[in-house]
């Protein structure tokens, strides 16, 4: 892959975490224990790091949290994840956090993860304190903004966190993550990565360090560049990355920060498989195997040309801070995202490859275009939208407590089509007679909302934090579709609806001891609805109101000398859960049951001495429908696996550094609802040697080449990826 480092990068706008080069000791152990959004992930990292056990440990917890957490650094994730990974990779360490890649090389979107059996777009994910997600269901799309050389720091938040934790989807949990530091001193770092599947990444990154005559202002550039031919056949791609942030001092208490990243991914895979986006047929994997997906045939629905995805997004933000003195604080991030979807897709890819030779083939029925029966049907989709958003923050800080109060404004707009076209001639597959036949459904939508939010973390003792806070989420969609069926035509599906909910958090935290600290947390939290709410058809329409949870969660956190552990109980009670119940007559979702989510976690270290560290986590999960209708008794979620565990060992001993871990994902249901899975696990481990200048690195992950099933959805079957190695040469100056 020739190295173009092509710089697309747009206007900047937002920064990160806390005041780089202020200091805010006090204020930022407050954030610490009160919640991550908002909070430095430095001082972070500094009070969670507090022994040789913890700063070792992979995923560690703080003696300030409030809520089960897992802190995972940019040591970890830069030595043990793999060179072409992205957060999904970073956080799979943790514990109650499961999945795995369904192909290998990272350039698709085939990775997904789950959180304490709450599937994708039931959690947050965010970047430097800004909550991101599609704007038609909250689900995400890791490969398609954060490559893994883009991510400093993950915290994973168990819990609805506090009110200053904003989001849409606060319902599981969230995972923040953080974009790298920007150093005082100047470097320049070449990373040129090799590995299985022909994969190829190639990373640069520079700072500038400190530059005097712009009052210290400090710049980073990372650029990466990624292919691979994937696993599975005919499914590789590439993706590229740019990404540039800034850090300006205006004077000794206003900074400006600003954020700008651009990514591009373009990758085969059919829009048709299974939930992960890959898998297999039973008659497939019986003539085929495992890693069939794609072939070279053009006269074949399965032909990689006639399934292509390309996606491009933008993040960006400016982030303004103030210490205005004697305790006051304030910051204002201003933000917008960009993504585009653009695919082109077969209608079917599940019977088997065609025999038939020449230019016209007869696959199975579902696959053809209707006018032509002996021509391959299939669709362009296009998924858009713009988002764009202000957060402002503002902290009192008091002898005897904080108070932190702020808000959001955010504004969407989004497009979504779905036009049949005719493959094997490239003209529109007309139907029946007459104009836009051919478009199955166009759906312009947008949504607004405004979030306010104020707690106050209380300190009637040295040792005790207790924390009350409200948030108060008002949130409007609106969805216009003009949606045409080949049989009955044109119909319309339109509507406007709003949410508003208040949620509430309590939470403390008490320090038994410098080294010992115990916490508990009660909370409300609210799942805005997708836009498959607000639609009909065929004059049916259904009313979905929004899912809601209230948690409960206690737990202790200590490290000391050579030992590091915590451990935390949780019992989450849900309400309204919306289950997809798209058939003939409504295209839409229903509430349809309540929810049960319990279970134990821990996780621990101990450094053994020499650069020598061991570590264990593990969870006990269960995320169970107490109200499936019918007088059904209650069953499993589907994907949400009974339980989790990773062992292993890390060293680091001036220049060598190695590790070594296993991670069990105990057994689950299937996306069908019906399929029993398994339990899988994985085994990874690198070392790494640095010369000074020069840096190598071996990695393996799947050592076992453990090809399990992982999802299945009554058509498709999953599996996980085989063994993958890598080896990375780096040049640093």
């Amino acid at each position: 892959m020739k190295i173009r480092n092509r710089l697309m990068i747009g206007a900047a706008v937002t920064a990160v975490t806390w005041i780089d080069g202020i200091t805010h000791s006090a204020l930022a152990d407050v954030n610490a224990a009160t919640g991550t959004e908002g909070a430095d992930i430095q001082e972070v990292v500094v009070v969670a790091e507090s022994t040789t056990a913890a700063a070792a440990a992979p995923s560690k917890g703080s003696l300030l949290e409030t809520q089960p957490q897992s802190i995972i650094t940019q040591q970890f994730i830069e030595q043990s994840t793999p060179e072409t990974g992205d957060y999904t990779t970073a956080i799979l360490i943790a514990p109650s956090v499961s999945g795995v890649s369904s192909n290998g090389g990272g350039v698709g979107d085939t990775n997904t993860i789950t959180l304490r059996g709450f599937q994708d777009g039931q959690f947050n994910v965010t970047y430097d304190g800004i909550a991101f997600g599609d704007a038609n269901d909250l689900t995400h799309h890791p490969a398609a903004f954060f490559p893994g050389s883009t991510i400093g720091a993950a915290v994973v938040d168990r819990g609805p966190g506090v009110a200053g934790d904003l989001g849409m989807a606060n319902f599981g949990g969230a995972v923040h993550l953080f974009s790298p530091n920007v150093t005082d001193a100047a470097s320049a770092r070449q990373k040129i990565t090799y590995g299985t599947f022909n994969t190829q990444s190639y990373v640069t990154s520079l700072q500038s360090g400190a530059i005097g005559w712009l009052n210290g202002t400090k710049v980073m550039l990372n650029l990466d560049e990624r292919s691979s031919d994937g696993e599975l056949s005919y499914a590789g791609g590439e993706a590229f990355n740019q990404m540039l942030k800034f850090v300006a001092p205006i004077n000794d208490r206003l900074v400006l920060t600003g954020f700008s990243a651009f990514n591009y991914i373009r990758y085969n895979q059919s829009d048709n498989g299974a939930a992960l986006g890959a898998g297999v047929t039973a008659a497939q994997l019986a003539l085929y195997g495992k890693n069939f997906a794609l072939n070279n045939n053009p006269y074949d629905e399965h032909y990689y040309g006639y399934n292509v995805i390309g996606k491009h997004t933008n993040f960006n933000y400016l982030d303004l801070k103030w210490d205005a003195g004697k305790g006051l604080t304030v910051e204002n991030q201003l933000y917008d995202y960009y993504y585009d979807n653009n695919t082109l897709s077969a209608n079917n890819v599940n019977d088997l490859v065609s025999t038939t030779p020449g230019p016209v083939v007869s696959p199975s029925s579902a696959a053809v275009d209707s006018a032509q029966p002996t021509d391959i049907g299939g669709y362009n989709k296009l998924n858009r939208y713009h988002n764009y958003g202000d957060i402002v923050r503002a902290n009192e800080d008091f002898s005897f407590g904080t108070l932190r109060a702020g808000a959001l404004v955010e504004r969407s707009t989004e497009l979504r089509y779905h036009v049949n076209y005719d493959l094997t001639t490239g003209q529109p597959d007309l139907g029946n007679p007459g104009p836009n036949t051919n478009i199955s459904f166009y759906e312009p939508t947008s949504w607004r909302q405004y979030q306010l939010f104020a707690d106050f973390a209380y300190r009637p003792l040295e040792q005790l934090t207790i924390t009350p806070g409200v948030k108060f989420l008002d949130f409007t969609r609106t969805v216009d579709a003009i949606e045409y069926t080949k049989s009955t035509g044109t119909y319309l599906s339109d509507g406007s609806r709003t949410y508003t909910k208040p949620v509430y958090f309590l939470t403390a935290n008490y320090r038994l001891t410098d080294d010992w600290s115990v916490y508990a947390q009660g909370a409300s939290a609210f799942l805005v609805p997708p836009v498959k709410t607000l639609e009909a058809a065929n004059g049916t329409t259904t009313s979905s109101q929004p899912e809601q949870t209230v948690t409960y969660q206690t737990g202790t956190v200590y490290t000391a000398g050579p030992l590091a552990v915590d451990i935390d109980y949780y019992n989450i009670k849900a309400t309204n859960v919306l289950v997809n119940y798209s058939n003939t007559t409504c295209l839409c979702y229903r509430n349809l049951g309540a929810g049960a989510y319990s279970g134990v976690e821990a996780q621990g270290a101990y450094a053994l001495g020499h650069g020598l560290t061991a570590f264990v986590n593990g969870s006990i999960n269960r995320a169970r429908n107490t109200d499936p209708g019918n007088g059904s008794p209650p069953t499993d979620f589907s994907n949400s696996p009974r339980g989790t565990a990773a062992s292993g060992m890390i060293f680091d001993a001036g220049r060598w550094m190695a590790s070594a871990s296993a991670k069990w994902v105990g057994p689950q249901i299937g996306s069908d609802g019906v399929t029993h899975l398994n339990s899988y696990a994985t085994v990874d481990g690198s070392v790494s040697y640095d010369f000074g200048h020069i840096k190598l690195k071996l990695a393996g992950f799947n050592l076992a080449d453990s090809r399990a099933m992982i999802d299945s959805d009554g058509t498709y079957y999953v599996f996980q990826v085989g063994r993958q190695v890598q080896v990375t040469l780096e040049g640093k100056l």
